[in-house]
């Protein structure tokens, strides 16, 4: 009896280790024709998409834009239906300005199999998901330099079951570590008991 509460310990030690070495997810948020150019009156779009996609649903998310207001001006957000069952009514969704800062979200109100119709027709979820499209107007010649910000607590990717998928939440290797190494000097102390 004493082994296999060890030997329960020591694997759920070990388990833990293996989870705090997994690789992070595939997914991440980026930009999809930023230009790597402008000149002052050019006006130009830009997608905010998730990649990395396996077969994943994206049923909510939230994003704040970064951008030089002194060398860009935001002229519109645009929100796509197709991606979320082909109706907007389908789903809450803003945008705002400040300085230099663009905050959009959108949340979605179909059931996850209705997203799973939409976001992957015949059962195949695309490498990429279109978020938004961003346009702005070039007040100065240059390299336009945009910046998604404020990941976390604010700001996120939320896949099926409304569970938060970029950015990816783990715990720090320090408390895993620490938890592994009481769950093995529980098992030992088990063992000599």
């Amino acid at each position: 009896m004493r082994s296999a509460v060890f030997n329960v310990c020591a694997g759920l030690a070990a388990g833990l280790l293996l989870v705090a070495a997994r690789p992070a997810e595939a997914i991440s948020v980026t930009f999809e024709g930023l230009p790597a150019s402008v000149t002052a009156g050019d006006n130009f779009d830009v997608d905010v998409v998730v990649t990395g996609i396996v077969d994943e649903i994206i049923s909510a998310w939230d994003i704040d834009v970064a951008f030089d207001s002194t060398a860009l001006d935001s002229v519109g957000v645009s929100f796509f239906g197709a991606e979320w069952g082909g109706d907007l009514n389908d789903a809450f969704y803003d945008s705002s300005v400040g300085d230099g800062l663009i905050d959009a979200w959108l949340v979605s109100l179909l059931s996850d199999a209705e997203l799973a119709a939409a976001q992957c027709p015949a059962g195949v979820c695309g490498p990429t998901l279109r978020l938004t499209t961003l346009s702005f107007y070039a007040l100065t010649d240059g390299a336009p330099q945009l910046s998604l910000v404020n990941w976390g607590p604010w700001n996120d990717i939320k896949c099926e079951d409304n569970r938060q998928c970029f950015p990816v939440s783990t715990p720090e290797p320090g408390t895993l570590a620490l938890l592994s190494v009481g769950l093995l000097g529980l098992g030992l102390g088990r063992r000599r008991a």
